[in-house]
């Protein structure tokens, strides 16, 4: 009830309003009676006056079956092949011309121009006298049309640029504000669709809020056995954030009938279960058959706007609600489907940004469209600035050179240094992603350590990644650079920031009871280690010949302000950093850890340690009796390898 009543307090002053309005109009009507012989009052037909009825759909002309075919103006106007031939009939036959005659009028107008057969404009064809007088006569008459006529005239009237604040409109509006109780579910959503089209003013916003309401409180009594419907009907539960239960209740009936499903269907489908302000985990299964229909489908129902909606809403869904809407299998094959279709750079840059932000990599897909970029210069040279960074990105995720990337370097610092002066660019992260694929330039990196450009970049409030992606680009550039970085370096008092929005991240040593445990206790393990350049190490040990460990001293355990630096010129001895990477950190469909975290590890390989990554996710996946010898095998495997490198 809570539902009707705010239904019935959106709509109750419109129709006080409205009641107004119509009696004024009648008064009006009587005036032009008596003074107009020839007025469309005159003219009806019979069948046009007659009870408004309220059909499911519109007929393909737009405007309701009222007459017979045999009325030869409605055939003429039907027929009329441009704009001026529309307004010479209204010109000579207005006055004699029933309801559906200047009903097919419109309808015509509007076809005409939407198709552009026409040399008038949408402003001088509503400000014709011809069209005025249509109006006028369509409004006289208004009450009496029904409710598919009435929407239809709203449609055309809107494109044609007809104010929603006219008479005619307004009229139009409230006309439906009163049939809204007796509208069909598809007659609701057609519906809301004009709306959002129209400007705002008082009838259209109560209509917008009215429409959902009176779609779920009647979705459980009109909703339709059919499979193209249900879905539609789905897709408006989504779209304007109908409860849960209403979304539910209409699943319910597209399980039972989803043998119907059809390339035309499935889309939207996938879509609406997708969609992430929904619990959908419960229909896994539906949506991986109909992901697997839509895969074997893909040459006759799929262009790359489908793929990358569908895709960007899974990978909304799989960020956001559960690992269990991520389809390895289904973004594969469209990979497969783009590289056989010869995609565009372009478009394929824009399937590549989503992909890493789930950390996706597919080198097949990296060398096609490397290729793309060495075969033609010119690619390189005239795409958008956002499409080369996708491109970089995905090849600094997967940690890849593909085959002629090297012939590319200087060609994307030429391309880069073009836009130097464009600062609302992302600088900072195509420099470090351009560090992780060995691609460096002293001028870049002055400009982005410049302090002018720091303090610019940095002033957003929410900015910690940011902070950390300079600090590992600091890290970088002074363990890495070919021949040694000599350039300008970040503001002291920014790097501090950085390195303590770093280090606070890293609060818990999940590893250091097993490893203190298999080395032989807490002499043996140093946790929270850091570098001079503000690395942070979770554990640190020390190893030497055959693989046993050797004591850290109680010294240098006690001391808090030691740094690795100290720690690793101590000995001649095996020093080990173990790094304990979260899931996020590793490439999604492949083994192994992503680019940026890579350069991580070289950057404290430089320093002179071996580096031990462990994941998170293997860890937590042992049981505990595991987890002591599979650590113990990991630091004797890096030790052993060392060793035998030297």
């Amino acid at each position: 009830m809570n539902k009707i009543s705010k239904y019935v307090q959106y709509l109750r002053q419109i129709h006080i309003s409205s009641n107004i309005f119509w009696h004024q109009h009648s008064i009006k009507q009587k005036h032009q009676f008596s003074t107009n012989t020839n007025s469309l009052f005159l003219n009806f037909s019979p069948s046009f006056i007659q009870i408004r009825k309220l059909s499911n759909t519109i007929n393909q002309s737009g405007v309701s079956d009222i007459v017979t075919t045999n009325d030869v103006l409605i055939t003429s106007i039907k027929n009329a092949k441009q704009t001026s031939d529309v307004l010479q009939m209204l010109r000579l036959h207005s006055t004699a011309m029933s309801a559906p005659q200047h009903l097919q009028a419109l309808n015509s107008l509007f076809l005409l121009q939407k198709s552009k057969r026409t040399n008038i404009s949408k402003e001088e064809l509503t400000r014709r006298p011809e069209f005025t007088a249509m109006c006028r006569k369509i409004q006289n008459y208004s009450r009496n049309l029904d409710l598919n006529d009435v929407m239809n005239s709203v449609k055309c009237l809107s494109y044609l640029g007809v104010s929603v604040n006219s008479n005619i409109m307004q009229m139009l509006l409230q006309l439906i504000s009163k049939m809204i109780n007796d509208m069909s579910l598809q007659q609701i959503t057609f519906l809301h669709f004009l709306l959002k089209e129209l400007p705002s003013c008082p009838l259209v916003d109560a209509l917008k809020l009215a429409l959902p309401i009176v779609f779920e409180t009647q979705v459980q009594y009109k909703l339709e056995d059919n499979l193209y419907w249900q879905v539609e009907f789905l897709n408006y539960i989504a779209k304007h954030g109908l409860s849960q239960e209403t979304f539910d209740f209409v699943m319910t009936r597209i399980i039972r009938n989803i043998d119907q499903i059809s390339p035309k269907i499935v889309q939207s489908l996938l879509l609406c279960l997708y969609y992430k302000n929904y619990s959908t985990e419960k229909y896994i299964d539906l949506i991986n058959r109909c992901l697997q229909y839509y895969m074997n489908h893909l040459d006759y129902i799929a262009d790359i706007s489908d793929i990358d909606a569908i895709l960007l809403r899974m990978i909304n869904k799989y960020s956001t609600d559960s690992e269990l809407f991520y389809s390895e299998e289904f973004i594969n094959k469209i990979i497969e489907f783009m590289m056989k279709n010869e995609e565009s750079f372009e478009n394929s840059a824009f399937i590549l940004k989503k992909l890493n932000r789930i950390g996706y990599v597919h080198r097949g897909f990296l060398d096609y469209m490397t290729n793309k970029l060495t075969s033609r210069h010119d690619i390189l040279e005239n795409i958008k600035f956002g499409v080369l960074l996708s491109y970089i990105a995905a090849c600094a995720n997967a940690n890849y050179t593909p085959p002629g990337f090297d012939e590319l370097k200087p060609l994307i610092l030429t391309r880069l240094n073009i836009q130097k002066d464009v600062l609302e660019l992302p600088w900072l992260l195509v420099t470090f992603d351009l560090a992780v694929l060995d691609v460096w330039s002293e001028e870049l990196l002055e400009r982005v350590f410049s302090r002018d450009f720091l303090y610019g970049f940095l002033k957003r409030s929410d900015n910690i990644h940011d902070y950390i992606m300079l600090l590992k680009l600091y890290q970088a550039s002074k363990t890495l650079f070919p021949g040694g970085y000599k350039g300008s370096l970040p503001p002291q008092e920014i790097i501090e920031k950085a390195v303590k929005l770093y280090h606070n991240n890293i609060n818990d040593f999940p590893l250091k009871a097993a490893l203190e445990h298999g080395l032989g206790g807490s002499d043996y393990v140093l946790s929270g280690v850091r570098s001079k350049l503000g690395h942070f190490i979770d554990h640190l040990v020390v190893m030497r010949s055959g693989g046993y460990p050797v004591a850290i001293k109680n010294e240098i355990k006690d001391n808090k302000s030691l740094l690795l630096e100290d720690i690793v010129g101590a000995s001649d001895n095996i020093a080990i950093a173990i790094l304990l990477y979260r899931p996020y950190s590793y490439v999604i469909n492949l083994n192994c850890l992503r680019g940026p975290y890579m350069l991580t590890n070289k950057t404290i390989e430089a320093l002179g340690l071996v580096v031990l990554p462990i994941s998170l996710d293997v860890w937590d996946g042992l049981i505990d009796y595991e987890k002591i010898p599979y650590i113990m095998r990991e630091l004797k495997s890096k030790a052993d390898l060392s060793l035998t490198i030297e």
